[in-house]
């Protein structure tokens, strides 16, 4: 309508297609077949958190990214919000299958999604998975919620702990901190996860403050690894977010029922340096919609969203809410959320990952077809 090449499309139609792929034959799946799905993309995800761990601990440019003086993981998923978009379904999705009695690898699973999760030191990420453990309290309850996140967010805090020192781009790494934190941090996701639920878990309480003491001292006193690290990102202020959000509203405001065409939005801005500032995408995938494709393409999405909601709502177990349903979901509104604070969409692998653990909970349109939702017991095999 523009008069302008629509080459910018051609990936947007693509990974739609491949969206809708994936859901058809994740839906025509057996249970065997969902369970090997779920404990592959749960391997994924460890992959992408101990390697972007590693980026961090060791400086590995190509697993690591280095900005403000920080560096964090970022796995080789290109950035660490893009790590972060992945990391935070499937840690959501294990949680879920933590009950009374959690095996202990995927204790150690979640512990270690967890800490890959912390490793990316991504608000968005953050404000995601907090948005994700709200939906799963509400579907499981907060007490089993809590319960379940107990251990594994224990240990993520000290293996944080471990990593922090290698974190400031002015300080030596010290990757044998980093190493001793990861350890300790797993032991004690799973000593906190056996005793949480007595009234031992007291004392369980103090050993994690009690390990996260030696490390200070062991690691030679991460302190100016914490304030850095706190300059920069315990913060709500993000100007180059605002910046490119405000140049999305003006694109919005000047193409509203076109867009600017697929692929072709241009964000500029001036900083409060005068300096001009341009960026391909918003970090709002919702207004980057609006500005590429205006009115059509925001009700386009509207209706992708609520089809993948109403099969995600019509799969609800019919006794109870149930755990791997509870995580899907739980999943779903957290990547839902992430959209609105970063351009993760622009990334297939993210897209289709969280794709297919949706694809896992619903069910197939034969209704004699075998379904549900890997078991616990099959997670555990697969990820043992």
């Amino acid at each position: 309508m523009l008069g302008v090449p629509v080459r910018g499309g051609v990936g947007l139609v693509l990974l739609l297609g491949a969206v809708v792929g994936t859901l058809a034959v994740c839906r025509r799946l057996g249970r065997e077949d969902r369970g090997l799905l779920v404990a592959g993309v749960v391997a994924m995800g460890l992959v992408v958190a101990l390697s972007g761990w590693a980026g961090v601990a060791w400086r590995i440019e190509s697993l690591a990214w280095l900005g403000e003086g920080i560096w964090r993981a970022s796995a080789t998923l290109t950035y660490p919000n893009a790590a972060a978009a992945v990391l935070v379904p499937v840690a959501l999705v294990v949680l879920a299958r933590l009950d009374r009695s959690p095996p202990l690898p995927l204790v150690v699973t979640a512990a270690g999604l967890l800490a890959g999760l912390a490793a990316t030191l991504s608000r968005a990420g953050a404000a995601s998975f907090v948005a994700g453990l709200v939906v799963l309290g509400c579907l499981q309850g907060p007490r089993a919620t809590l319960r379940a996140l107990a251990g594994p967010c224990a240990g993520a805090v000290v293996a944080l702990a471990g990593l922090v020192p290698s974190m400031p781009a002015s300080a030596q790494p010290r990757p044998g901190t980093a190493v001793a934190g990861l350890a300790a941090g797993l032991a004690v996701a799973v000593l906190v996860a056996r005793t949480v639920r007595h009234p031992r878990g007291v004392l369980a309480g103090a050993v994690v403050v009690a390990v996260l003491a030696g490390l200070v001292v062991v690691g030679g006193g991460p302190g100016g690894g914490v304030r850095a690290v706190g300059e920069h990102r315990v913060s709500l202020a993000s100007p180059d977010r605002t910046g490119a959000l405000r140049a999305a509203w003006q694109v919005i405001a000047g193409h509203p029922l076109t867009g600017a065409g697929p692929g072709r939005a241009r964000l500029r801005w001036e900083g409060p340096d005068g300096a001009a500032h341009f960026y391909a995408y918003a970090h709002n995938e919702y207004a980057q919609v609006a500005a590429e494709l205006g009115l059509p393409g925001l009700v386009l999405l509207a209706v992708l969203l609520a089809a993948v909601a109403r099969l995600l709502w019509r799969s609800r177990p019919a006794a109870g809410t149930g755990g791997p349903w509870a995580g899907v979901v739980a999943a779903a509104v957290a990547f839902a959320v992430h959209g609105g604070l970063d351009f993760v969409w622009h990334l297939p692998a993210v897209v289709l990952a969280v794709t297919v653990l949706a694809g896992t909970a619903i069910p197939p349109p034969d209704p004699d077809t075998p379904i549900a939702a890997p078991p616990r017991k099959e997670l555990h095999e697969a990820t043992t």
